[in-house]
């Protein structure tokens, strides 16, 4: 009973820590307490990974995030039930940005959709797996989602709003609901 009791309350000290640091301002002090917070979560992180006030990473332990990495307020990368995410370096995530790697089985018609399985896709990048990757100078505009089995190649733009899901080129600009391409950068 003790012991329950003990761990009850480590839990609820770890959510209250979280809470604070999450929900610190964007000043130096904020940054920096997110900046170490999330850099011994992450599977793999770079230099210079910027963290903002209110975003959320779920299962930091199946991410990899590169070299001047930036996720936007209220964004949140989540892992869950996939093989991870990769990020490379060099991407901008603004504000508002939703990037999910796995969702719902929804093929059994007999089960409610909350009770099937998760599934998410299997993409091979640099011999290791994953189900979403981002490629460097990456940059995603706000209030965009991201959905399973993308893959965002070096030097692609997505503008604000997009429903992204799919491949896309090198220095794609991505725009819409679906996303598509709508011009090449070079």
């Amino acid at each position: 009973m003790i012991i329950k009791l003990i761990k009850l309350i480590i839990k609820e000290i770890s959510s209250f820590y979280y809470i604070l640091i999450n929900s610190y301002p964007d000043t130096v002090i904020g940054l920096k307490l997110r900046h170490y917070f999330w850099k011994k979560k992450l599977y793999k992180s770079g230099k210079n990974i910027q963290i903002r006030k209110g975003a959320g990473i779920g299962h930091p332990h199946k991410i990899e995030v590169g070299d001047n990495f930036i996720l936007g307020n209220n964004s949140l990368i989540t892992a869950n039930s996939s093989y991870g995410i990769y990020i490379g370096n060099d991407v901008g995530i603004a504000r508002n940005v939703l990037i999910h790697s796995a969702n719902h089985s929804f093929s059994d018609t007999s089960k409610p959709v909350m009770k099937q399985e998760i599934v998410a896709p299997l993409i091979k990048y640099q011999e290791k797996n994953y189900s979403i990757v981002i490629e460097d100078d990456v940059w995603i505009g706000s209030q965009s989602v991201v959905l399973p089995g993308s893959i965002i190649k070096k030097g692609c733009i997505i503008s604000s709003g997009s429903i992204v899901s799919g491949v896309f080129s090198e220095y794609s600009v991505i725009m819409g609901n679906p996303a598509r391409v709508i011009k090449s950068r070079k």
